[in-house]
């Protein structure tokens, strides 16, 4: 039995799947540790780890969305094997440390070019803060999350021999002899574009960095003024739209599809969980365009497309930036996971047109119907919740956050 646990973290991400077996103990992957950390994410982890390990902690990219409560987790947790919640066995992340794409330089920096790093930090976490109002944790906590885990000492990377978590470094990771985890995403190419923004920004300094750790903070810093940057540059969804038969039907055809360009996104790490029978895919943020590739590698029988998923955590919380037809001509389940409150500062998640390219297609063989599964009632989309589409598209529309598959 797989249990997956889609916490309330605002319109953020944070997941506890659990593998349960007879006998053995569960298996537990935390993904991401987005908002309401106090009141949502840590009394639910208490709760559900009771005496538990976490197999993996996964921190798929860095946006406020899926990082905003890791550090503060981790303090809490305390120093690894001296758990306060949980041990976790090893934590997942791509920070600046891991990124070593081009040659770095061999030399100390100079007082000068420290305080440079220095003063970028301070800056940029000061703007973070006057953003950032949770009431239970600040931007500056989320921000340190790099140098928390080498403080606390936890296991980081080790399945890529501590290098970068992507798809040349490793295809697979057996958790278990029975629990398997199979990267999607990022590939090499995505972290050499982050890479080499964050050192554009630093040449802009004067800057060339070294492997001295000040770095990774900076690259952490970064990562989240860079996005909502992009973000104040255009509004990536679609909301107010009308929605009925004909309307999803044109919906499906992709007229307004425009991929992702984040390159913040590009870098989410995305994966398989295979267990026995069961395959479950999670999508953090990744792109279309980067799945569809790696899963016509892994699948590679046409004739057997769409592949069949037990349940799927939708991208990038069901923008349609992130979620092309074409990736829905190849991947079906009976369960679409969406992670968020529909309430983004600068959008409004899921698109409609999500929604309409899940629904409007044959469906599976042995299914009835498909679920859209929601952490949260979404007020955007309540005409969805209309018995006579329900029956024309064979779905149905479900609040909750915790789904047995």
């Amino acid at each position: 039995m797989i249990k997956i646990n889609m916490f309330q973290a605002s319109y953020g991400d944070s997941l506890l799947v659990q593998v349960e077996k007879e006998a053995k103990k569960t298996i537990n992957i935390m993904i991401d540790c987005g908002f309401n950390y106090k009141t949502n994410i840590k009394p639910n982890l208490k709760r559900l780890l009771k005496d538990q390990s976490i197999n993996r902690f996964i921190i798929t990219h860095f946006d406020k969305d899926h990082i905003q409560s890791a550090s503060k987790f981790l303090e809490d947790n305390s120093n690894y094997k001296d758990e306060n919640i949980a041990l976790i066995e090893q934590i997942w992340l791509n920070t600046f440390k891991h990124l070593q794409f081009s040659k770095r330089n061999i030399e100390e920096l100079s007082s000068e070019e420290t305080n440079k790093v220095k003063s970028y930090i301070s800056e940029t976490s000061s703007k973070s803060n006057s953003e950032i109002n949770e009431g239970d944790i600040g931007a500056k906590q989320a921000t340190t999350l790099g140098a928390n885990i080498l403080e606390k000492k936890y296991p980081w990377n080790i399945d890529t021999g501590e290098e970068a978590i992507c798809i040349e470094n490793v295809q697979a990771v057996n958790i278990t002899d029975d629990v398997k985890l199979h990267l999607l995403s990022p590939n090499k190419k995505r972290l050499q574009n982050l890479e080499s923004e964050f050192r554009s920004k630093l040449s802009e300094m004067g800057l060339n960095p070294n492997s001295n750790g000040i770095f990774d903070d900076a690259f952490e810093l970064f990562n989240l003024e860079n996005k909502d940057k992009k973000e104040e540059e255009g509004n990536i969804s679609s909301s107010e739209k009308a929605i009925n038969a004909r309307t999803i039907k044109l919906f499906t055809n992709g007229e307004n599809y425009i991929k992702d360009d984040s390159i913040g996104n590009g870098s989410s790490i995305s994966f398989i969980l295979e267990t026995d029978n069961k395959k479950i895919l999670i999508l953090a943020d990744a792109f279309a365009e980067d799945i569809i590739e790696e899963l016509k590698k892994k699948y590679t029988n046409e004739c057997e497309y769409p592949i069949f998923f037990d349940a799927v955590k939708v991208s990038h919380h069901g923008s349609f930036r992130n979620n092309s037809p074409e990736l829905f001509k190849i991947i079906d389940s009976d369960n679409f996971l969406f992670s968020t409150n529909g309430k983004h500062p600068k959008h409004k998640h899921p698109d409609v047109e999500t929604i309409s390219c899940i629904i409007n297609r044959r469906l599976p063989v042995g299914v009835f119907h498909r679920n859209l599964v929601f952490n949260y009632e979404l007020f955007h989309l309540k005409d969805f919740n209309d018995e006579n589409l329900k029956i024309e598209f064979s779905y149905e529309i479900k609040v909750q956050e915790e789904t047995i598959i």
